[in-house]
This record gives C-alpha cells, sequence and structure tokens, in this order.
C-alpha cells in the first residue's frame, strides 16, 4: 500500500485497461480465464469445424453444405459479438468496417437479385476475428497457436505415413463432393484425398520418396500452406514473447508443415518473409498500404516487356491468368454487381473484386494497412507480413479468404492493434490532472 501512494505521488498515476488485460478483482477468481478459453475455444474452431464435419460425413451421416455454411457463419456471428460487446474501449473502427460492408453487400444483392451468404463471410470474417483479437491476451494466442501447430504436426505425420487410413476416416473425396459440390471424377489423385493431393509432375520437395501432398486437418494442401505463413508471420511478430522452446518447436515444425503441404507458393512466401520481416521491424507500418499496388504496377511493366508470358502451371503463369482477369474487368464486376465469373477462381484479386466490388476491397485494404498496429517490433512485422502474404498469394488464389487459415492471423492482428491503442491513450494527458496544474 505504501508502494501505490508513493508511486501515485511521484505521478504514475493509475491506467485503465481494457477487459483483455484486466486482472480478476476477485482473489483466486477463475472467471476471467474461463472467457479467454471461450474465446481460444471459438478460436481454434476455425480450424478444426471442418474436419470435425468431415468425420461426421465420413463415420455418421451425409453432411450438406449448407450445414458448413450454417456452422462457420455462427462462429464469425460469435467472434464478431465476442469482440464487439464489449464494455471498455470497443473496437469501433472494427464495428463501422462490418456495418459498413454489411451495408454495401445487401446494395449489391438487392442489384443483382441474389444473397450470396459466402460471399458476406468472405469479407466479414476480417472485421469480426480482429474484433476478437482485441479482447485476446497474448498468452492465450501463443498458447493456442502451440496447441494447434502440434496437432496439426500429428496428423500431417500421420496422414505421410498412412495415407489409407486417414482417407478412411475423413473420406475427403465424399465431404468435398456432398458439401462443395465438387465432382467426384475431378479427384484424379486416387483413393480419399484431396484433388490436389498429387500433381502430374510429382512432389517438388522430397520427390522420389512415393510421399503425396499432405494436408493435415485442413484436408486439401493449399490451405495447410497458408497455414505455414500465417505462423511464419506469427513466429516474427510475438518473438519476443516467446520461450527459447516454443520458438524451436515453431520453427522446425512450420519447416515439417511445409514440407508435408510441398507448396511452391507457400514456400516462396516463406522465403520472403524471412528476408524481409528483419528489416519491417525498421519501416513505418503505413508503408505496407503500397504493396499491392506497387505489384500490380510492377506485373503490368512485366507483361509490357513480356517477361509475364501466358500459359503453363508456373508461377509467371498463374500471375498472367491474375492479372489478365483483373485488365478484363468490367464496370459492372468493379462495382460488384455483375455476373461472378467461374475462371476468376484463380485470379485471387479479381474474384475477390467481382464478389465484393472495388470499393470494399479498397476500404479493406487502406484499414488494414493504414490502421495502426504499433510502432514496435512485433506490431510492425505483423502488419508488414499480413501485408506481404495478402500481396503474394491474392493475385493468383483466393484462399487466403479461407476462415480456416486467416481467422488467426487477423486474431493476432487485432491483438496488436488493441494493444497499439491502449499504448497511445497511455500517453494521452489526464484532463482532470491537467486542469490542476
Amino acid at each position: 500500500m505504501a508502494e501505490r501512494v508513493a508511486s501515485l505521488a511521484a505521478g504514475a498515476w493509475p491506467r485503465t485497461t481494457p477487459i483483455a488485460d484486466r486482472v480478476s478483482a476477485t482473489p483466486g477468481s477463475s472467471s476471467f480465464d474461463l472467457r479467454q478459453l471461450l474465446f481460444a475455444a471459438l478460436l481454434g474452431m476455425t480450424v478444426l469445424f471442418n474436419p470435425l464435419l468431415a468425420l461426421v460425413n465420413a463415420q455418421i451421416f451425409a453432411v450438406a453444405g449448407g450445414m458448413v455454411v450454417a456452422i462457420q457463419g455462427l462462429i464469425v456471428i460469435a467472434a464478431l459479438a465476442l469482440g464487439a460487446l464489449q464494455r471498455d474501449d470497443p473496437p469501433y473502427r472494427w464495428i463501422a468496417l462490418t456495418w459498413g460492408l454489411t451495408m454495401l453487400l445487401v446494395a449489391i444483392s438487392a442489384v443483382r437479385a441474389e444473397l450470396s451468404l459466402k460471399n458476406f463471410g468472405d469479407i466479414l470474417i476480417i472485421p469480426a476475428f480482429i474484433c476478437l483479437g482485441t479482447r485476446l491476451r497474448g498468452s492465450t494466442l501463443v498458447r493456442l497457436v502451440i496447441a494447434l501447430q502440434s496437432l496439426l504436426l500429428l496428423v500431417g505425420i500421420w496422414e505421410l505415413a498412412s495415407p489409407a487410413g486417414f482417407g478412411a476416416t475423413f473420406k475427403v473425396i465424399s465431404y468435398y463432393v456432398n458439401t462443395r459440390g465438387f465432382d467426384q471424377d475431378a479427384f484424379w489423385a486416387g483413393g480419399d484425398l484431396f484433388l490436389s493431393s498429387e500433381r502430374p509432375k510429382g512432389r517438388m520437395l522430397l520427390d522420389g520418396f512415393g510421399l503425396h501432398r499432405g494436408s493435415s486437418l485442413f484436408l486439401e494442401p493449399v490451405s495447410l500452406g497458408n497455414w505455414t505463413i500465417v505462423i511464419a508471420v506469427f513466429i516474427a511478430a510475438f518473438w519476443s514473447r516467446l520461450s527459447h522452446a516454443a520458438r524451436i518447436f515453431l520453427i522446425l515444425s512450420n519447416a515439417a508443415l511445409l514440407v508435408i503441404c510441398d507448396g511452391r507458393l507457400a514456400l516462396s512466401v516463406n522465403l520472403v518473409l524471412l528476408a524481409y520481416l528483419p528489416l519491417a521491424r525498421k519501416i513505418p507500418g503505413w508503408a505496407s498500404a503500397f504493396y499491392l499496388p506497387g505489384l500490380f504496377l510492377l506485373l503490368l511493366i512485366a507483361m509490357q516487356f513480356g517477361f509475364l508470358p501466358a500459359g503453363g502451371d508456373t508461377m509467371p503463369g498463374r500471375l498472367r491468368v491474375g492479372m489478365d482477369a483483373l485488365l478484363t474487368i468490367d464496370l459492372a464486376n468493379l462495382l460488384g454487381v455483375g455476373i461472378v465469373e467461374n475462371a476468376f477462381a484463380d485470379a485471387g484479386w479479381a474474384y475477390f473484386i467481382q464478389t465484393q466490388s472495388l470499393i470494399a476491397a479498397l476500404a479493406v485494404w487502406l484499414m488494414l494497412t493504414l490502421t495502426s498496429t504499433g510502432e514496435e517490433g512485433g506490431g510492425r512485422m505483423a502488419k508488414h507480413g499480413i501485408a506481404v502474404f495478402i500481396t503474394l498469394c491474392l493475385p493468383i488464389s483466393y484462399s487466403i479468404l479461407s476462415i480456416k487459415t486467416v481467422a488467426v492471423m487477423w486474431a493476432f492482428y487485432g491483438y496488436f492493434y488493441a494493444r497499439a491503442n491502449r499504448m497511445a491513450k497511455s500517453f494521452e494527458p489526464d484532463p482532470a490532472r491537467e486542469a490542476t496544474i
């Protein structure tokens, strides 16, 4: 008590902290820890609900696509509600973005005379899990990520060791045929694994070992590759908050998952992050706003000089597909009211614009890159890493909109946003105190 009085006399005035960082007022009370457990369980379900539904589909009864949409919708709504409905310092910025995007999509749906719940889900995942992240402790995020990473590694090793057992357990083909409308004849890989579990030219990493491309609990390899990118950003952003053992485990397990999924794009982005993020901690966060338009201009120049040849399942070829799609979007699709072209599925930015509109795309990008996540190392690396991920993946794939890989990423973005907001407010002068001077 004497130390407390002395600190106040010295000018160390108490600071009001939001719910996410407040210790329970009742000694020994576990009510707040139970809240953190609830937040972590909800975030963990974004990774687990698909394999759980696949298990139900394989072993109990056929699961329809509507059930997947309904469960994902409930998770997103719960994340938004738990994140937004807090008494202290609600994330008004992200609540406003949610409202604006919802109203825009309602207007677009009215013009189209068609309501797509998937389009709502794709974009509302971002503010919903940022809001949830504002309520999470850093320690909660670290424990959750380590738990998920451990589970993904174990299931991934099992999948490679026993593809028949993995396939019989989850029956991936049946799940995607029943819930996504896939054509069973398109699954050329054989067995019960996802259609891209094998490439016509074989694996890139560990070729010759007779291994397929693993997917672990994500059920398809691309999402597992995207997860390794999210974890790479997480490791960099939380580096100072991780123990030596946690650092070693996350680095080694992420390398193992990268080999398991054998993702070319995932490997490339991970290498870019490895080289760039140590430098990014010295670069202001707002600079990330230039990444995506900068890449567009760079690819446009490359096309003019013939460095992006059309055709071929190569990185330049896929980037060319993305650029061709983006450059051929008409005004109706720019406004989000045109006919959705399925061909844009391999051109993420064109797909995002035609389903959400250019207005929504610009609003989300500028909000994410110009909102402060802190100018210390962790906050800067989180924002730069996420912006690099979006910039390098969106031109060729819309898989980064998938809840099962990016919900955790948006949650730790929200954590750093809330942390930066608290730090900024802690330096604001107290009006009552200023009046007495």
